[in-house]
């Protein structure tokens, strides 16, 4: 407990001019650095996010691009899906393609374990982001002649890892699920 005497002394203290604001000067200077090193970081996160978020979403327009010669048949009969005739009866037809593949030519990236990894162009050996856990979903109009009311599209959720660039290991990296999603529409 500080009595009358110690309230004195500190008061004292911080009237002196002779040198008592280095130590806040130089703890606003770090914490201004600090503030500074997080907006950098949460700009860089964005960026690489929103980087994945259009190449993923570019892979998955490839696929219905794809999908568009499985469309095309019952486009011709007034259908607007992608199914075929089989024997007396229309089945469904629709192309997954590799969308892994595509993302890996677009991002860069390459296969290392359960992971599509992006390696960081710096020596160090450590990776820039990592994918995993991509699930590509495509549901196909009804099969109802002249049904332009639902197009064929393909729901893509795919799982981003990207570790911080300071933290030095004891912060973990950011993991989030990115989601997107295509259709292929008859222009007709």
């Amino acid at each position: 407990m500080m009595g009358g005497r110690g309230i004195h002394h500190v008061k004292k203290v911080l009237r002196r001019r002779d040198g008592n604001s280095t130590p806040t000067t130089v703890a606003l200077v770090l914490g201004l650095l600090l503030c500074i090193c997080a907006i950098a970081e949460f700009f860089r996160l964005l960026v690489i996010v929103q980087g994945v978020r259009d190449g993923v979403q570019q892979a998955v327009v490839a696929v219905m691009t794809t999908n568009y010669d499985e469309a095309y048949n019952g486009l011709r009969e007034g259908y607007s899906g992608g199914y075929r005739r089989s024997g007396s009866q229309w089945v469904e037809n629709l192309d997954y393609s590799n969308v892994y593949h595509r993302l890996d030519q677009l991002l860069g990236t390459s296969r290392q374990g359960s992971y599509h990894v992006k390696v960081q162009a710096q020596e160090g050996g450590g990776y820039e982001y990592r994918l995993s856990g991509l699930s590509v979903e495509i549901t196909n109009t009804p099969l109802t002649p002249g049904n332009a009311s639902r197009n064929m599209e393909a729901d893509v959720k795919i799982t981003i890892e990207v570790p911080f660039s300071f933290g030095w290991g004891f912060v973990p990296p950011l993991r989030m699920e990115i989601r997107t999603r295509a259709a292929y529409m008859p222009k007709f």
